[in-house]
């Protein structure tokens, strides 16, 4: 049996990537904006000011050393200037060191407790590093401070998807929504907790809803594709799986998802070719091997077969999936036997 379920998990951020299960900036998170000077609770002293608002310009062109010497700055004039603590923790975290960021995000919320930015980004660190009861625990403070907040109403329900709640998951996606109606990935993250419960119409209206708001959403079009194909529409999943690959052509899992459909379709040489698409954008997905194995083992072409399927059984057994394993070793064998 091939592996089918290639639909999207629903993860922290602002739009889904291929790809991409961590939590953050690689799918889609941008850490809470550095707020604008106007708006933020500024000291008196000037120079102060002036670093942190140097540091905020460098932050958006995407300069985060020199943003992290402003904002370092700014704090050693001011060393209660809560916000730039936050700043500071935004350049620390985009640079690879959320230990560091955590410490920064910490000593915000020291001075001052009722910022629900500083609980809201301390979550987004916390659930990059998988700490999902942690992060959860900081949106929660955020909302408790700020109900409306949209952001971490979303990021909360990602959370506890990933922890395998969708019930829980879709009253958050729900109420971000409600915020936020104009924000697609909000429809398109609650599409995949309604289809993780096995809502498969109700996940279609929200993809769609997705698509209306940003038609040119790959993820959603991959979404959508995964669950016509789940329900056997094979013509609107190759169509959804190729749209997803028009717009982002590096879209991994959709050649994956369009090599079963047209396998499915008795298409198995343009099946092939996709499943090896797929594996030069991404060389480490064992699924996508233990497939090409099982299509090339089909049409005979044994030798190449049995490759993909010990490179398959590879990396099942690195991730420790003993029942993937046992499945590719039964697989070779009977290959071999069948050669012999």
């Amino acid at each position: 049996m091939k592996n089918k379920n290639l639909l999207v998990a629903a993860v922290i951020g602002l739009c889904l990537s291929n790809g991409n299960i961590a939590f953050g900036k690689g799918v889609g998170v941008v850490l809470s904006k550095i707020p604008d000077s106007n708006q933020a609770a500024l000291p008196e002293n000037k120079n102060a000011v002036a670093n942190f608002e140097q540091g905020t310009n460098l932050y958006k062109q995407g300069d985060f050393k020199g943003a992290e010497a402003a904002f370092r700055k700014a704090i050693e004039l001011e060393p209660n200037f809560a916000q730039a603590y936050i700043a500071l923790a935004n350049t620390l975290d985009d640079q690879g060191k959320p230990q560091e960021a955590i410490a920064q995000y910490n000593k915000a919320i020291s001075l001052d407790p009722q910022d629900s930015e500083a609980y809201f980004n301390l979550g987004l660190t916390l659930a990059r590093l998988n700490r999902l009861e942690a992060a959860i625990a900081q949106y929660k403070k955020a909302l408790s401070l700020e109900p409306n907040y949209a952001d971490a109403h979303y990021n909360l329900a990602s959370a506890l998807y990933a922890q395998g709640k969708p019930a829980e998951a879709i009253a958050e996606y729900t109420a971000a929504i409600r915020l936020d109606p104009k924000n697609p990935a909000g429809y398109n993250a609650l599409g995949n907790a309604l289809y993780a419960q096995g809502n498969l119409e109700e996940a279609i209206a929200q993809y769609k809803q997705a698509l209306s708001l940003e038609p040119n959403y790959a993820d959603a079009h991959y979404n959508l594709a995964s669950v016509f194909y789940a329900q056997g529409k094979l013509t609107e999943a190759i169509a959804d799986y190729t749209e997803a690959i028009r717009l982002d052509p590096k879209h991994a899992q959709a050649y994956t998802g369009l090599a079963n459909a047209m396998d499915d379709q008795g298409k198995p040489q343009e099946a092939i070719a996709h499943y090896k698409k797929a594996i030069s954008l991404v060389p480490n997905d064992a699924f996508t091997y233990y497939n090409l194995g099982i299509t090339l083992g089909r049409q005979q072409q044994r030798e190449e077969a049995i490759v993909n399927l010990k490179k398959a059984r590879e990396l099942f057994q690195a991730q420790e999936n003993k029942e993937m394993v046992e499945q590719v070793d039964q697989l070779i064998q009977k290959i071999n036997t069948r050669t012999n």
